[in-house]
């Protein structure tokens, strides 16, 4: 038997969105993350010793609802009812509770009522007939009277089900779904919402009975399954108990009866086969036998029966009809449309309505049935704002780029002025999973089907013709969703999630020169691929034992790996024990960095083994994609942790932390300076991390010295242990774990630099790749530190282009520093010099003067400064814990 393909027209999209698969259940990306009770953390490798950084951060801008379209739930979430002689069109959004039900005259197109919801809408609604719908939102059942303009709740979700779906009234009024998890048909009280009956399970393995459609008498459901046993099934809505499996011909496994729809003697079933190609067969309700549809059905819509006996369908840009009553269904034209897709297909009257959605946009057509094509109805849609589901900041541009929840195509935001774009409506972008910028070329990871679409920036995501859909890993590889990107030399490297019903994920290559993409399947068997990085031709990355839906957690632990991007060969892999997801990596002084909820551990590059872990709270979750982002901030030797809400600044080389914000979502990054932007709820903020020098006034020295050569009693123990709990000199660490400060020692012009570097919250700062000193190499260990002195002109070194790192620093040169780092604030010096040893000609006496005035410095009983004198660690402590403190 030859069944046709299906013509997936939903918004050329939307089809393949979460909703319009399974309903919100299978979009929901994020993993519910609590703070409490949480088991201890895993500990791989030594437990690092931590403390406060002393960081804290403030909000200093903000860009509100970052993704903002109108985007249908699915194509079972529109529809045209009549209400007394007057036809609506009904719309069910992706909006984030705002304006997700729209209703319009299909006359004028003109908006009839709009209303919002407790939660996201699920998508499907179902009319009595008389202007009462009911629909789901979140855990709600929701009641709407048209006429009225009045939305309600009336009822929660049944035990043990946390997505209803394809509601339809029988015979008797009563309100039947389908359901996730359970994989059950119930039966509701439309008054109450209270469950009435419900089905067994349907099938074997299966957690989705994700279509249901009734016959015209309403006393027969139809219900199609998912995941691992797809099938269609009969119910007998007066005896439920005792569904019938019809069996569907070919059909795929693992995978979903995408819809059913009864019409006429026939049901019209949308499912995979066994190669994974959406097609669509026909059952024959009398007969028992299976055939294939008359023709292709965009949308997955078809038309209710009109008084003829005919039921309508849009073919690929030509409207089809046949009469679902006969044995044998033969097709006619009935008129050439311009969209070859369209979202749905209904009767108003006597004529044929085509629904079709773009970004942001709806329209209709009315199409008489003689084939006058009447002109398109422009409808007034309400812009919605959609939680974001990914972001990307391009430095270069200084734009932010966001995909949305259920929301197809990609959002543009510039960051200094807030101009704001949609991409085009035939970019080709779902829901975008996860982004990569590489000079001027942006890559998008879209769900479903994990379709890899690069955009070249520089004209805007309005022109069509900067997007390319490069590839589509669906069918060809049974992957999903794209969330890891990283950049090697020769490639750009994605990580995939497989799809429904499957375990391992898929590492793939971009040629940078070319586009061409190469997919190296299950690289890393059973486990999906959520994290990446790369240096040079060498990618890492990081795994969950999340599999796709439908199937069960890998019950081993997650992998760290190691692979080369040109030929996807393993490097090496490692087991995390106890570990059932990591993110990031990050790459960071020659070790390899990956997080967890609750930690950061430190692996060693060469072959991942656990060296260290950086325990940062107490949160638990089931494994997720996507739960926790790991990033290295610019300029910086400090990594920013967000999970649970929380980001926490660490430096590794210290072990300290702090929580500089709360209450955020799931996505940062950092712009052109630095500067960290988070998600926080449908907006983007920009924090700036502030210093810890600012607690040095009430700063209280602890009663036990951290250092095993400083004692409490003697001189500067204070500013010493300051200088410690700020993070800006942790002394040296023996063997046996102690800690020596050193503190009769002098400094070093280059540790100068980083203690000034440090006590300033090791800002963010890129150093140039050609360094400004002939006598400091880029690979010396204090390099950034040395480059940001020359660029905040606190040294420019000597008039040889020599900056003398190892030279002890002298206490004139140490007020200069001081002085500048401080801002070089306006000072006029006295005519009398402070100190008898120091004269008001010599170079730096202004310096060394402002440090007397802002009693930075002393001098010595016998007046004397000294200035040429080597300065050492204690009296350093002491020099710039006063200058924290000295009033601004």
């Amino acid at each position: 038997m030859h069944q046709e393909a299906s013509t997936t027209g939903v918004s050329r999209r939307a089809l393949l969105s979460a909703t319009a698969l399974l309903g919100p259940a299978a979009a929901v990306l994020s993993t519910p993350v609590t703070s409490a009770p949480a088991a201890a953390a895993v500990v791989l490798g030594s437990k690092a010793a931590t403390g406060s950084l002393g960081l804290t951060g403030t909000v200093v801008g903000r860009h509100r609802n970052l993704f903002r379209s109108f985007n249908l739930t699915s194509s079972t979430g529109v529809g045209v009812i009549k209400v007394g002689s007057v036809h609506y069109l009904v719309t069910t959004n992706t909006g984030d509770r705002a304006d997700t039900i729209q209703i319009f005259d299909t006359a004028t197109g003109a908006l009839h009522y709009r209303a919002s919801t407790p939660s996201n809408a699920s998508g499907n609604f179902v009319h009595d007939g008389l202007g009462t719908l009911w629909f789901t939102s979140g855990g709600a059942l929701m009641k709407l009277s048209v006429a009225q303009r009045t939305i309600a709740q009336i009822g929660t979700l049944p035990s043990g089900v946390s997505g209803l779906y394809d509601l339809v009234r029988d015979h008797r009024g009563r309100l039947w779904a389908g359901t996730y998890p359970a994989g059950v048909a119930v039966c509701l009280d439309p008054a109450t919402g209270r469950e009435l009956t419900r089905t067994p399970k349907l099938g074997t393995g299966n957690d989705y009975v994700r279509s249901l459609s009734v016959s015209s008498d309403g006393r027969t459901l139809w219900a199609g399954t998912g995941t691992a046993d797809p099938d269609l099934f009969r119910i007998d809505v007066d005896a439920p108990s005792s569904p019938t499996r019809v069996g569907i011909p070919g059909r795929g496994l693992n995978s979903f009866v995408l819809r059913t729809a009864t019409r006429g003697r026939k049901v019209f079933v949308w499912h995979d086969d066994a190669k994974g190609t959406e097609i669509v067969s026909v059952h024959d309700t009398q007969t028992g036998r299976w055939s294939a549809t008359p023709c292709a059905m965009s949308g997955r819509s078809l038309s209710a029966v009109d008084a003829a006996g005919f039921s309508y369908a849009n073919a690929k840009g030509t409207l089809m009809r046949f009469r679902p009553g006969d044995e044998v269904l033969t097709a006619e034209a009935v008129a050439s449309v311009a969209d070859k897709y369209t979202m749905h297909t209904g009767l108003v009257g006597d004529d044929v309505l085509l629904v079709s959605a773009g970004n942001s946009s709806l329209s209709s057509v009315r199409i008489t049935k003689d084939g006058v094509v009447r002109p398109a109805v422009r409808h007034p849609v309400v812009l919605t704002t959609l939680d974001t589901q990914s972001m990307v900041i391009d430095r270069a541009t200084s734009t932010v780029y966001a995909g949305g929840y259920r929301g197809d195509g990609l959002c543009a935001t510039n960051l200094a002025t807030g101009a704001f774009a949609h991409s085009a409506a035939t970019a080709g972008i779902g829901q975008i999973e996860g982004m990569m910028v590489d000079e001027g070329t942006l890559y998008v990871g879209s769900y479903g089907s994990a379709v890899v679409v690069q955009h070249t920036t520089a004209p805007g995501v309005e022109d069509a013709a900067s997007f390319r859909q490069l590839a589509r890993l669906g069918e060809s590889h049974l992957q999903s969703r794209i969330f890891a990107w990283a950049v090697a030399d020769s490639h750009v490297v994605f990580g995939t999630v497989p799809e429904y019903g499957y375990r391992g994920g898929a590492l793939g290559t971009i040629e940078r020169s070319t586009g061409k993409v190469t997919v190296y399947n299950k690289i890393i068997p059973e486990l999906s691929i959520v994290g990446l990085a790369a240096s040079g031709h060498t990618v890492y990355g990081t795994t969950s034992v999340r599999s796709g839906y439908g199937i069960d957690d890998w019950s081993g632990d997650a992998v760290v790996f190691a692979a080369d991007a040109r030929t996807g060969a393993v490097l090496w892999k490692r087991a995390l024990p106890g570990l059932d997801e990591a993110y990031g990596p990050v790459l960071l002084d020659g070790k390899l960095y990956v997080a967890t909820l609750d930690t950061v551990v430190e692996l060693r590059l060469s072959d991942g083994a656990p060296l260290s872990t950086f325990v940062l709270g107490s949160r638990t979750g089931r494994a997720a994609w996507n739960s926790v982002d790991l990033a290295l901030i610019p300029g910086t030797k400090r990594l920013a942790h967000l999970a649970g809400g929380s980001l926490s600044v660490l430096e590794p080389a210290t072990g300290r932390f702090s929580t500089v914000l709360t209450g955020a979502n799931r996505h940062l990054d950092f712009d052109r300076d630095g500067a960290p932007w988070v998600t926080v709820g449908n907006d983007l903020v920009k924090l700036r991390l502030d210093s810890a020098l600012g607690t040095a006034s009430t700063y209280a020295a602890p009663s036990v010295s951290p250092f095993i050569d400083v004692a409490t009693t003697q001189p500067f123990y204070r500013e010493i242990t300051w200088l410690a709990a700020a993070g800006i000199s942790t002394g040296w660490v023996a063997a046996n774990g102690t800690r020596t400060y050193r503190p009769l020692q002098a400094i070093n012009r280059d540790a100068m630099a980083a203690f000034l570097y440090r006590a300033a919250g090791s800002p963010p700062f890129v150093p140039p790749k050609v360094s400004p000193f002939k006598d400091v190499p880029t690979t010396n260990p204090y390099y950034t530190e040395i480059a940001w002195l020359a660029d905040r002109k606190i040294s420019t070194g000597w008039p040889d282009g020599t900056y003398r790192p190892l030279q002890t620093i002298k206490r004139d040169a140490m007020a200069a520093f001081l002085y500048r780092a401080a801002g070089s604030p306006a000072y006029t010096p006295p005519r009398v010099s402070p100190f008898r040893d120091v004269r008001t000609s010599q170079p730096f006496y202004k310096e060394m003067a402002w440090l007397a005035d802002r009693k930075i410095s002393t001098g010595w009983p016998d007046g004397t400064y000294r200035p040429w004198l080597a300065i050492n660690r204690d009296a350093m402590a002491a020099f710039i814990y006063r200058a924290a403190v000295m009033p601004r």
